[in-house]
């Protein structure tokens, strides 16, 4: 049949359906020929359009408590596993490398998931320490700052090796410190967590038998829509869709590229040494499967993994986890971001790393283009039967990509959760800090219910606990610390305060909430010099300078107290963490909060304060008692919860007493525990602190003993007052439920 006979057929239809023809072999790009004299084509792993920093370490898809669980199992396998197999060395550290220099937070997690749950697991006696690589010097002076990384390298349980995945020499000794490292000791653990991708790739096209190579040029920028309609009419975007970094709609943004194709030869390319030889069956296998589609072969990523084994000599474990290529073909970009390409891994390629004897698991996580893939590059890697159990169990269990989704579908429906809601999700999904983020601005706004709020104080600590602070930019934090403030959650509060400082340096905000925390949690010198420091930064802040004077204020006001004198150490509890203070107004919010359940005005007999405003209106009375000496409103502080309780002493004369100026006088106490930190011990330590307390001013004072009372029922409270050392007088009032009973105690002895 001719050629022109040939292509008649082909046009001819049958019953207007037109018959399947083959796909034309792949074309360059149209270029004008002023873009052709600017253009500079180079074999992909040459071309000036990858990057192997990730800009966003902590994004949704590579950072969540899913993907650190499945780590977490797999590499608590293989230590029981190189255990059983007789491969650890009990003197020297396993190495545990987190590849990729935006992988910092992540290894960092993981380091933190084991000092936490290690011991559950039977890990104490493995030395696992962590390496981290980065080149860059001020990157290097940021980690050696990070507060996680800097406990773990003062112990000797992290390093920093001078090394970057795209470097080709070999995986140094020593860390940045000049500390030696025993890299041949033990078998070590290597994650590559979503980095690989972004490493050069070299691309080719099978045309069915026929092999082509590409070279790419970088064109500049896409600078109209017209422009990128027809770069996308050419053969190779297909249905690409690219994951990029930082999302832009702006055309300068957006760098466009250009291909060429050239036709070769399997070896020719592997005898010129382009690509190892270790991938001669690759694309023989591609060639021989007769598809027309690009294929990108991870020419880097191999190198890479085969430098880690060399360096090991006890074997690695490799956990390679990335944008799986998909089943259909590779889909190559033509426009891409100021960041970057990265593309899809063929982690089957990642099989054929070295010639050592290996075992290799890829996993598939279902509904994405994901995958894990587990090498064990150890001498006898079939006794490895533990590991590569728990490696198909974890990846069954934990989904990574089941929390992103929740992550998304939460994003457009979290103003309509109620508390409870929100509260199931956080606990659901580990307490990941992306999903509080996504509830951070409307419990903000709308702040939680005070029967909540205990619960809400729990949740935001575990947050914290797997939050890995950023080292160059921190935010979350910050948010996070201003709703602990609003829980009077203080010390989460100091703790992502500091940690904003630390990172961020000192301003305003960072140093008025922290003397917020201070003066809540009784440290009355650390709060005025944090709102004289926050003053000097910002002189005109009217918030600012409002909480210096609300602090001068009560300083005024207690150094003017008779029956208590600043600095005693009886004051305070160094083992509890409580102290007594005399009752500000800043405590008053606490306090109405604290004192909301009704049995707690009952067996007092006070006031019953249904109102916060019923409180402001006694406050000034209660002021104008202390300061007369008539009067001690005691308020109970912890370091971590701030207010806690109260207790009120009343200063009588004895009642016999002649001239009540110079007569000795009593004191009769009475103590109450907030309804939130009750049975915890802290009504005792408060009653002993005010007794201790009154003993140190009695002679000021002028009175020998305290008396106080107690409905008969309230064995709590009666049970405290014998433990401080209170005697039962036979006096009584009343009958049955209604009775009270009375306790003397004598400060003069």
């Amino acid at each position: 049949m001719t050629e022109e006979a040939r292509a008649k057929k082909l046009n001819e239809v049958f019953n207007g359906v037109g018959y399947a023809q083959l796909k034309p072999a792949p074309k360059a790009t149209f270029l004008t020929e002023q873009q052709k004299q600017k253009c500079v084509f180079n074999k992909a792993p040459e071309a000036d359009i990858w990057s192997a920093q990730d800009p966003s370490p902590q994004n949704d898809c590579w950072h969540n408590q899913a993907w650190i669980a499945l780590y977490f199992d797999l590499l608590t396998a293989w230590l029981h596993d190189i255990k059983g197999n007789n491969l650890l060395n009990q003197s020297e550290p396993i190495y545990l490398l987190c590849l990729g220099e935006a992988r910092y937070a992540f290894g960092l997690a993981l380091m933190n998931k084991l000092l936490e749950e290690g011991p559950q697991q039977g890990l104490e006696e493995f030395n696992v320490c962590l390496l981290l690589m980065e080149t860059d010097k001020t990157a290097q002076a940021q980690l050696l700052r990070h507060p996680d990384f800097s406990h773990y390298h003062q112990i000797g349980k992290a390093h920093i090796l001078d090394w970057s995945i795209s470097s080709e020499q070999p995986l140094p000794h020593q860390d940045i410190d000049e500390t030696m490292l025993a890299l041949g000791a033990n078998p070590a653990f290597m994650i590559a967590h979503g980095v690989l991708s972004k490493l050069p790739q070299a691309i080719y096209h099978t045309h069915y038998q026929d092999l082509y190579r590409a070279e790419i040029a970088n064109i500049g920028p896409s600078n109209s829509a017209a422009s990128t309609e027809e770069a996308n009419s050419q053969e190779l975007p297909l249905l690409w869709r690219m994951k990029a970094h930082s999302p832009s709609d702006k055309a300068e943004d957006k760098i466009r590229l250009a291909y060429q194709w050239f036709k070769t030869s399997i070896d020719l390319e592997v005898g010129h040494g382009d690509i190892a030889l270790l991938f001669d069956d690759i694309l023989r296998k591609e060639l021989a499967s007769g598809s027309c589609k690009p294929i990108a072969l991870p020419i880097n990523a191999v190198q890479v993994c085969m430098r880690l084994e060399q360096a090991f000599d006890k074997g690695v474990c490799h956990l390679i986890s990335d944008h799986l290529t998909p089943e259909h073909g590779l889909n190559l970009p033509t426009v891409i971001t100021q960041t970057g390409v990265e593309l899809p891994l063929d982690l089957k390629a990642l099989s054929y790393v070295s010639s050592a004897v290996t075992h290799t698991q890829i996993k598939k996580h279902e509904g994405t283009e994901m995958a894990t893939c587990m090498r064990l590059g150890h001498q006898n890697p079939a006794e490895f039967i533990y590991t590569q159990h728990i490696f198909e169990k974890a990846c069954s269990e934990h989904l990574p990509s089941c929390q992103v989704n929740i992550y998304e579908s939460l994003k457009s429906c979290s103003e309509s959760l109620t508390e409870a809601q929100m509260l199931a999700f956080a606990r659901f999904c580990k307490y990941d800090p992306n999903v509080l983020q996504i509830f951070l601005p409307q419990l903000l706004k709308q702040g939680v219910s005070v029967e909540n709020r205990i619960q809400w104080c729990g949740v935001l600590s575990q947050v914290w606990q797997n939050h890995i602070v950023a080292c160059r930019q921190e935010s979350f934090a910050f948010a996070l610390g201003l709703l602990a403030i609003d829980l009077s959650h203080w010390e989460l509060a100091k703790n992502c305060m500091l940690a904003c400082m630390e990172v961020n340096g000192p301003s305003t905000a960072y140093l008025h909430n922290l003397a917020l925390v201070a003066w809540a949690t009784g440290e009355q010198e650390v709060a005025s010099q944090s709102a004289e420091l926050a003053l000097d930064f910002s002189p005109e802040d009217a918030q600012v300078k409002q909480l210096n004077i609300d602090i001068a204020t009560y300083q005024q006001q207690t150094n003017q107290l008779s029956w208590f004198e600043k600095g005693l150490r009886c004051t305070r509890c160094e083992v509890s963490g409580l102290r007594i203070l005399p009752l500000g107004a800043h405590q008053l919010g606490e306090f109405y909060i604290q004192y909301r359940q009704d049995d707690i005005a009952e067996r007092l007999r006070g006031l019953k304060i249904d109102q916060f405003n019923h409180l402001q209106a006694v406050w000034p009375t209660w002021l104008e008692e202390g300061l007369r000496g008539e009067k001690a409103h005691f308020a109970l502080v912890h370091e971590s919860f701030g207010f806690v309780g109260a207790i009120v002493v009343d200063f009588y004369p004895l009642p016999d007493a002649i001239d009540n100026q110079n007569s000795q006088r009593h004191a009769h106490l009475s103590f109450w525990v907030g309804c939130d930190y009750q049975h915890r011990g802290f009504g005792k330590i408060g009653v002993s602190l005010a007794v201790a307390t009154l003993k140190q001013r009695s002679l000021k004072l002028n009175i020998s003993h305290i008396k106080t009372s107690a409905w008969v029922h309230n064995t709590a409270s009666r049970h405290i007052l014998t433990q401080v050392g209170f005697n039962a007088l036979e006096e009584a009032i009343g009958e049955g439920a209604e009775q009270e009973v009375f306790y003397q105690l004598a400060l003069v002895n």
